[in-house]
């Protein structure tokens, strides 16, 4: 089983550094980092979802980004983040701080609009996460992989990008048979090109 995950996730990292390969080669490619705050609003029914404060959560994210221009104003942006989230318990007195750690590849689609000095653009697109550890939940309780979407909007200005994206988990990543548990949040981040 640990294998199996091993090379699950190994073949998470080979497709996004294909990806930023791929794009090296455009002459529109640049590729930057970018950091940020995520604010988790857990999607969580059933009985554990009760005990869970939501949407009070404040984590971060950390990792590189790619952006290509594909046609006029379209651009395409992968990622590939490593990315905490932090579950708060209502019951103050437990000892227990459930986390989950993910690396995850967003791959966007942004549409700016160029002007003298910013660019806006608004984004869209899918993302795939693979848990690298999860504190205080166990490996019965939780599936590895986890996949949705997200939509946002932004400013480029001089090599910067700051944006704003909700995320939309689309797969219950529950093992337990009467909980649903989806991964839902809202980011707040600044990448910078290279």
């Amino acid at each position: 089983m640990v294998l199996k995950n091993v090379v699950k996730m190994k073949k998470i990292i080979i497709i996004a550094i294909t990806l930023f390969i791929a794009l090296e080669s455009d002459a529109q490619f640049k590729i930057g980092v970018k950091g940020g705050w995520t604010f988790e609003n857990f999607n969580i029914s059933g009985s554990v979802g009760k005990q869970l404060k939501k949407g009070n959560s404040v984590s971060w994210d950390l990792g590189i980004v790619t952006q290509a221009n594909l046609a006029g104003g379209l651009y395409l942006q992968p990622e590939l983040l490593y990315t905490s989230q932090k579950i708060k318990i209502k019951d103050s007195s437990s000892a227990k701080k459930p986390k989950l750690t993910y690396l995850q590849v967003p791959v966007n689609l942004l549409y700016k609009i160029k002007l003298e000095a910013i660019s806006p653009f608004i984004e869209a697109g899918p993302y795939i996460g693979y848990a690298i550890s999860r504190n205080d939940i166990s490996k019965k309780e939780i599936k590895k992989t986890d996949w949705g979407v997200g939509v946002g909007a932004g400013i480029e200005l001089l090599g910067f990008q700051v944006s704003a994206k909700y995320n939309w988990g689309l797969r219950d990543i529950s093992k337990i048979r009467d909980i649903k548990w989806k991964n839902n949040k809202f980011n707040v981040s600044v990448a910078l090109f290279i």
